[in-house]
């Protein structure tokens, strides 16, 4: 969780001047309480002082580790690409403030909000108040229900925003079913558009942002929509007595423009809430099957009983689960392909879509990922499970899937519980899925132990198939670079 301010122009002599000179202080010196109090009075961990320094930088000059993370946890932007983040990086006093900054550094690519926050923006273009724009990706990721508030359209998928409030599951599971366009209006008032076009893009990106002014109607909308965790926060920050006041709400007379909220580590989180509504559809697809074993699959259809919102069923063996195109099209082209061609010769479309050579646990473990953007564990067999994985992400073109699977497999990579000849076949198997985690894993392994791996059957065809390859790539010279690598390394530690 992180709060930041928007950027304010700060002249010396200034409240907000003198507020940003002590945080920088309070950083430089590791006072934790201090930059605790500055922080959640509101001052912005993002901007610089009179000799264009961060906070950040600061800490990471005087090497203050905990001071260097409490700025992140708030908020404080850090990326080795730009020329802010080099400096932080390079001016570190020791190396574990730059394992710090390597734990906190985002990647642009990943996650979840980055995937799904592009979408919500094309759905509702800037500057667009009318009908809803059309969506060229296709009807999988158009969005499938329309809200006017103030007259203003505020497009969204129902699987969003059922994950992210429990008020709208149960509305969009029974009196909104049928809806696909409505104007909101709570029991008691009426929102304004800016804090609820705040708080659905919220529940894309794990972010909030809106205008001081629109503190109280957002808690309002908030304490609706029983975003209790959301609320809490809010309560915290910006007690109700001072809510009507927000554009002084620093006492050293500081004015705010904007609140920005930041959840990357909170348990209401974008990952943790489809997790959730994943592990319902998992439970409804269990009774389903039991419930269904006899019927026709072309037949059986989606049963609207439940409240998982699902609009797809997937077989896969002898089961059947509950999925949600616009999650399965996003994450994966191959089913963003697969759903938009669910129609036969005689143009019938059916709800339910069959996928072969691949088991009910891979795939289930599959959805766990596209869900939740990670895997808990590899169940009972890790080495079976995670090379049927690494299959499944070439199939269905999941490519950020493997370096997940090998974070989870690497510890069962070891020679007291796998045999030499099983990291050979590992070695290969890295090769073939592009696995460069396994593949220098396993390499290493070699290297601390050539004479075990030198008496397994299974190491001679490796180093016979690797002897017409480039020098760089031959594996006996690449074992010895490494073998000498690790020496040096443990006389550099003597």
């Amino acid at each position: 969780m992180g709060l930041i301010i928007s950027k304010i122009k700060k002249e010396t002599g200034s409240p907000a001047a003198d507020i940003q000179s002590e945080l920088c202080q309070a950083a430089r010196a590791g006072n934790c309480a201090e930059l605790a109090r500055l922080i959640q009075a509101g001052a912005d961990v993002n901007a610089c002082d009179r000799w264009d320094a961060f906070p950040l930088y600061h800490a990471c000059l005087t090497g203050q580790l905990e001071a260097a993370r409490m700025l992140l946890d708030a908020g404080a932007d850090y990326c080795e690409s730009t020329s802010e983040g080099k400096r932080c990086y390079l001016s570190a006093l020791n190396l574990g403030i730059r394992r710090l900054l390597r734990e906190y550094e985002a990647d642009p690519r990943a996650g979840l909000p980055a995937t799904l926050l592009p979408v919500f923006l094309a759905c509702n273009q800037a500057g667009d108040d009318s009908a809803p724009p059309t969506d060229a990706a296709g009807a999988e990721l158009s969005p499938d229900i329309t809200w006017y508030v103030e007259g203003r359209a505020i497009q969204a998928h129902r699987v969003i925003l059922a994950a992210r409030s429990p008020y709208f599951r149960r509305k969009l599971a029974t009196s909104w079913r049928n809806l696909k366009a409505l104007r909101v209006t709570f029991d008691s008032y009426s929102p304004s558009f800016e804090a609820t076009y705040g708080l659905v893009r919220y529940f894309y990106s794990d972010r909030l942002e809106v205008a001081m002014e629109h503190i109280e109607d957002l808690a309002r909308v908030c304490e609706t929509c029983e975003c209790d965790d959301l609320l809490e926060t809010i309560d915290r920050l910006f007690p109700r007595k001072r809510r009507g006041d927000g554009a002084r709400h620093l006492d050293r007379g500081c004015p705010q423009k904007r609140f920005v909220l930041q959840r990357r580590f909170a348990p209401d989180r974008l990952s943790s809430a489809l997790r959730r509504i994943l592990h319902d559809c998992l439970a409804n697809s269990r009774k389903e099957d039991r419930r269904n074993n006899n019927t026709p699959l072309r037949t059986r259809g989606i049963s609207s009983e439940y409240d998982d919102l699902a609009d797809v069923s997937i077989k896969v063996g002898d089961r059947v689960f509950r999925c949600h195109q616009m999650i399965l099209a996003l994450r994966s082209e191959y089913f963003r392909t697969r759903l938009s061609r669910r129609t036969d010769f005689r143009q019938h479309h059916y709800d339910v879509i069959e996928e072969h050579d691949v088991s009910a646990e891979a795939f289930e473990k599959m959805l766990e990922y596209i869900y939740t953007d990670e895997l808990q564990d590899l169940g009972d067999d890790p080495l079976t499970q995670a090379e049927e994985l690494l299959d499944v992400a070439s199939r269905y073109l999941l490519f950020q899937l493997k370096p997940v699977v090998a974070k989870l497999l690497l510890p069962h990579l070891v020679l007291y519980r796998v045999s030499p000849a099983q990291l050979c076949r590992w070695l290969t198997l890295s090769d073939m899925y592009d696995v460069v985690e396994v593949r220098e894993h396993c390499l290493d392994i070699m290297a601390c132990n050539f004479e075990t791996f030198a008496e397994a059957r299974e190491f001679r065809p490796l180093l016979l198939a690797s002897r017409k390859s480039a020098p760089a790539d031959n594996l006996v010279n690449n074992l010895q670079r490494r073998w000498l690598r690790i020496a040096a390394a443990g006389l550099s530690e003597r």
